[in-house]
């Protein structure tokens, strides 16, 4: 899947994520700590979310911590190689009130 860097499903997807507060400062979480991942609900902004300019940039993506998480394996059905129709959902369940 192709990202569009839209930042929507940073915002809209219930998921489990990265406990900021877990992070060493080599980008590793201790894997015994029960704590080091937390619930992000829908609709709220993930803390690891940030913007330059219209694009969402995920502040832990490089980090070893990221890899294997939800997030990191997130993908769509369909062709390695399509883009992200999720963005598109998410803004048209908005304007629809789903």
């Amino acid at each position: 899947m192709i990202c569009l860097r839209c930042g929507c499903c940073c915002n809209h997807l219930d998921v489990m994520i990265i406990n900021p507060r877990s992070i060493r400062p080599d980008g590793t979480v201790d894997p015994e700590d029960p704590n080091s991942m937390i619930r992000k609900p829908k609709g709220r902004k993930c803390p690891h979310l940030a913007y330059l300019g219209e694009v969402a940039v995920c502040t832990i993506h490089d980090l070893s911590c990221y890899k294997g998480t939800p997030c990191d394996r997130f993908d769509q059905f369909g062709p390695e190689d399509a883009v992200c129709v999720f963005g598109g959902y998410f803004k048209i369940s908005e304007s629809a009130k789903f």
